[in-house]
């Protein structure tokens, strides 16, 4: 499974105002064309209650929401989405940087997610990908450049 696979159609999404990190992920789910059967609101619930947890922010500008199950146990394939916050936001990030992309994964097993997850977290501790996601590069152009990597 390659990173460029997994990205979503209609993604990268584009945040405006997402005051702190419930209205970010509330405003994210909202908006995007997600798999049938799945719930937005107790994705929504779910990946809160993650966050109250442990704040999903990797450094760097980057948090990557997740979780494991959401009460939709018919999810049947992988995706990532990614959203760009045109103001970065607070996300108890480990480093204080706060949070300009959002990478949300939805995996439909245990193995997979933990894939995705390293994945992401590969690519967001290349200093030259992290410029680039600043640009907040559109959805041809991210699989262009992930492609590349």
């Amino acid at each position: 499974m390659t990173f460029a696979s997994l990205l979503a159609p209609g993604s990268p999404l584009y945040l405006v105002d997402p005051l702190d990190v419930p209205h970010a992920i509330a405003q994210f789910v909202r908006a995007l064309r997600l798999p049938e059967g799945i719930d937005r609101d107790a994705l929504i619930d779910a990946l809160l209650s993650r966050e109250e947890d442990m704040s999903t922010a990797v450094g760097r500008g980057i948090a990557i929401p997740h979780v494991r199950k959401f009460g939709s146990e018919s999810l049947k394939y992988d995706a990532v989405y990614i959203a760009y916050l045109f103001e970065p936001i607070d996300w108890k990030s480990p480093d204080g940087v706060p949070v300009h992309t959002l990478f949300l994964v939805l995996a439909a097993d245990e193995n997979s997610r933990l894939q995705i997850l390293a994945q992401i977290a590969n690519l967001a501790s290349d200093e030259g990908f992290v410029e680039f996601l600043k640009t907040m590069p559109d959805h041809e152009s991210l699989l262009r450049r992930v492609q590349k990597m």
